[in-house]
């Protein structure tokens, strides 16, 4: 922020903080897994520089077209407003990253519908379909970049949306929530973060709970960890065993689909 401040007296005042950094600023994290805030770079995007109307303007992430009304200001800082942050996050981030983002932005209070008729309106954004199908898949429910993250990754395999924050009845008349789930199966996967469970008690409470899921409504939860970010392929595989195992009757090209991304060198999804 401190940064982010004394670069907003010193640069032109069209020139604005965006993306990661006006994320932060909002009160979002949608830094890469790892990464110290204090040694992000802050970043900034200027409107795009006037051309000749014969010459179609050109886009990249650090020249956009950025009209008055997307641009605000706090604590002394020129940022982007939360919709653009979120659509910048969404159209520049890398997949992973930018569904997480956008997921955040939507759980914040951004309304998913404004995002895709100000994408109309923006060079560059109109018509990329990287960008349509990221806001298509947005989803408020995700209490974690990690729950995108899986969402994200189970969705470009090939299965079906998953629902998340799963209502399950717990015990003595208690709600228990799966992370991602599809109820109609009573499969579910949880990711396991390093801030909420970690640790022994942690981990003893995560298996109480889901032998109670098990045991008492039926349900196959399929623990998610860190690995999950280099190493998709084994709990996608649970998964596709688990759903079908269930019921679950894929088509072909489904199922095609799906083999073809397991089988895949190992890759980041």
């Amino acid at each position: 922020m401190t940064r982010a401040r004394a670069l907003s007296t010193l640069l032109p005042e069209e020139a604005v903080v965006a993306r990661r950094t006006a994320a932060w600023i909002w009160g979002l994290d949608v830094l890469p897994p790892g990464v110290n805030e204090a040694d992000w770079e802050i970043e900034v995007i200027t409107p795009i520089p006037s051309q000749s109307t014969a010459d179609p303007p050109v886009i990249t992430a650090d020249h956009v077209d950025l009209p008055p009304e997307h641009v605000r200001e706090k604590a002394g800082v020129r940022l982007t407003s939360p919709p653009r942050t979120a659509l910048d996050c969404a159209r520049w981030l890398p997949r992973a990253e930018a569904v997480a983002a956008l997921d955040q932005f939507l759980r914040l209070g951004v309304k998913a519908a404004e995002l895709p008729a100000m994408a109309r309106g923006l060079p560059g954004y109109r018509g990329n379909r990287r960008l349509r199908e990221i806001l298509s898949i947005g989803d408020p429910g995700a209490a974690s970049p990690g729950e995108s993250w899986t969402r994200a990754a189970i969705m470009r395999t090939g299965f079906p949306r998953p629902s998340t924050q799963v209502p399950v009845p717990g015990p003595q008349g208690r709600w228990l929530y799966v992370d991602l789930g599809y109820p109609e199966f009573h499969v579910g996967m949880e990711y396991d973060g390093e801030r909420h469970h970690t640790g022994s008690a942690a981990r003893a409470h995560d298996d109480r709970r889901r032998r109670w899921l098990a045991k008492e409504q039926g349900w196959e939860i399929i623990p998610v960890t860190k690995d999950f970010l280099s190493r998709p392929a084994p709990y996608l595989e649970a998964l596709l065993t688990a759903l079908l195992t269930r019921g679950w009757k894929p088509t072909d090209a489904t199922m095609a689909k799906i083999a073809a991304h397991l089988t895949a060198p190992t890759r980041r999804h």
